[in-house]
């Protein structure tokens, strides 16, 4: 059997919620999603290639191809973020063969047992720093300030290594079979056969 080709990804908003909508923000974001903030910096990790290519919204169709181009897309707050974002500028919903967002299936599961956990005990940062002994390099809302600035270097290698810490918490929850919840307890967590057999090859 082929071993299954995986492709994490991140994206970064050139706006935020309150540059296109100040007095709503949640309506902002409904905006961003509908890809109106733009992309200034896409990272897709492919696994079958094991390299990161970077992309905006320049050549957001590349991107779109790319990602649509996997076996398995994983994300985190892909569903809801990510994946809206893109189909927002492409004008089209993206063909995905399977779709995996890690945020969704620790969320899920550990609502399913009674874990609620406090705002931010669920954002990549968190959960990689309790799981991985890291977390993320910068915060999502200086993206913005980066690429207003031409910052590019330093923009691209954030959401680069937004990818990395999606792709090393996949790998330790494969490895592991779940994750250390907010509660310091361990959270068992499903994991998609294919899933397992694409990480544990690469």
């Amino acid at each position: 059997m082929t071993t299954p080709r995986i492709i994490f990804f991140d994206l970064e908003t050139r706006k935020w919620a309150s540059d296109l909508r100040p007095d709503d923000v949640d309506a902002g974001w409904d905006e961003l999603r509908e890809g109106r903030g733009g992309a200034s910096a896409i990272a897709v990790y492919d696994t079958h290639e094991r390299w990161v290519y970077l992309y905006d919204d320049n050549c957001i169709e590349n991107a779109a191809r790319h990602i649509e181009a996997a076996d398995i897309v994983v994300g985190y707050c892909s569903e809801k973020f990510d994946v809206p974002c893109i189909e927002g500028l492409i004008h089209r919903r993206l063909r995905l063969s399977q779709h995996i967002d890690l945020y969704l299936e620790i969320v899920r599961t550990s609502a399913s047992r009674g874990i609620t956990g406090q705002k931010g005990d669920f954002t990549l940062d968190a959960v990689c720093k309790r799981n991985i002994g890291r977390g993320k390099i910068d915060h999502g809302s200086n993206a913005r300030e980066l690429a207003r600035k031409g910052h590019w270097g330093k923009l691209f290698n954030y959401c680069a290594d937004d990818v990395h810490l999606t792709y090393d918490l996949a790998v330790k929850i494969v490895k592991d079979g779940g994750v250390v919840n907010p509660r310091g307890k361990w959270l068992p967590l499903s994991i998609p056969t294919r899933l397992r057999e694409g990480l544990e090859a690469t």
